[in-house]
């Protein structure tokens, strides 16, 4: 009988990317070394999903029914890991739901249940001051980070700042460095195509720089490429969180303030028309926890697309960008300095050209599902071994 994994998210298949860009990826792959892959799904941020289950090819996803309140949840969540009677759980942030399901199965000792493997792609603590959480909320938060990390059977981390601070904190568990992963592309899959656009592209959550750095950058860009608007897509991760952003860059006197479009959040079916407009996308980032402990899935997927990128080598990112695959700009470096970065690669076809290449086939080679996946599969061996 092929091995069971059952994978506890914390929310659904919505706008927060870790279930559907990462455990899905390393479930369909680990469906083709044999395991039998269930993701179960308190759908809170996705109630259209209540109560729904289906296969995405080999792989069961299982919503569970949201009515009754968190209790019943939880007793929901357990009885499906029960019914399933997997080889291997794998919890998907040690927080929330998940987290919940992780503290109340480590209760059985050891030799009368399977490992519990956590799975950490984020410093979760690092978001209640963004989130504004009340502090009896942020503390549960941060205790159940702390707990799960733990107590755990193994880990799975997405970026080297958390393998080192998880390793810390768990040094008798096996860890293993998981990064965010791409898949090939289809053949009419959005890419960047050169040509002579010098619009510059940002994705942003409003969280990687202050509104000052954006402000300072906006108007060095503006004097070093004149004919460049800024294109701020994303939307915030908290409710106004974009303001001071938006003040700071409406108020400025300087004519950069002209040169800024604000998209808001976008859809990946408006990515080619996007594509179409830039000369770079940029990827800046202070060296604050939230970004050393996170590995972008958007910047994975921008580099795949074959656009030029210039990004602070801050965390994953510059494990991304290495070896030519993107412009990286020092973590002291100024918004004038970035700028200037930026400029320079606006200003040279060529250079845009090679570091298009260069990022798509890197990130093929290095960080392919499919190879990660495989990664994991060896994992679970180790775990199961053991």
């Amino acid at each position: 009988m092929n091995p069971r994994v059952c994978f506890v998210a914390p929310f659904g298949l919505g706008q927060k990317t870790t279930v559907w860009a990462r455990t899905l990826p390393l479930a369909r792959v680990l469906a083709t070394h044999g395991w039998r892959p269930t993701l179960l799904i308190p759908p809170w941020d996705t109630p259209q999903d209540d109560d729904r289950r289906w296969k995405d090819g080999d792989v069961e996803l299982i919503n569970i029914a949201l009515r009754g309140g968190l209790l019943v949840q939880l007793k929901r969540l357990l009885y499906e890991v029960n019914s399933i009677q997997p080889d291997i759980i794998h919890i998907v942030k040690p927080r929330a739901h998940a987290g919940l399901v992780q503290w109340w199965l480590w209760r059985t000792p050891r030799h009368q249940r399977p490992p519990i493997l956590l799975d950490a792609d984020d410093w979760e603590q690092a978001w209640a001051p963004i989130n504004r959480y009340p502090w009896p909320l942020a503390r549960f938060l941060a205790w159940q980070e702390e707990w799960g990390i733990r107590h755990a059977d193994g880990v799975t981390v997405a970026s080297r700042w958390l393998a080192e601070t998880i390793g810390r904190a768990n040094p008798t568990a096996p860890l293993l460095w998981l990064p965010n992963g791409v898949e090939p592309p289809a053949p009419d899959a959005p890419r960047w195509r050169a040509h002579a656009g010098k619009d510059v592209l940002f994705f942003t959550r409003f969280v990687e720089v202050s509104p000052q750095w954006l402000a300072q950058f906006a108007s060095s860009l503006y004097e070093k490429s004149p004919g460049s608007t800024l294109l701020i897509a994303g939307a915030p991760v908290r409710e106004g969180l974009d303001r001071p952003f938006r003040r700071l860059l409406q108020e400025a006197a300087h004519p950069a303030s002209a040169r800024i479009e604000w998209l808001g959040f976008v859809d990946r079916t408006q990515l080619a028309a996007l594509y179409n407009r830039i000369g770079c996308a940029i990827f800046p980032a202070e060296p604050t926890i939230l970004q050393q402990a996170k590995c972008s899935v958007r910047l994975a997927n921008t580099l795949l697309a074959g656009v030029p990128v210039v990004a602070s080598a801050v965390g994953e990112q510059a494990a991304y960008g290495a070896d030519g695959a993107a412009r990286l700009v020092p973590v002291q470096a100024t918004p004038e300095e970035f700028a200037a970065t930026v400029a320079e690669v606006l200003a040279t076809p060529a250079q845009q050209r090679a570091l298009g290449e260069t990022a798509r086939q890197r990130l093929l080679k290095r960080y392919d599902w499919r190879m990660l996946g495989a990664q994991l599969h060896a994992f679970y061996r180790r775990i199961l071994g053991n």
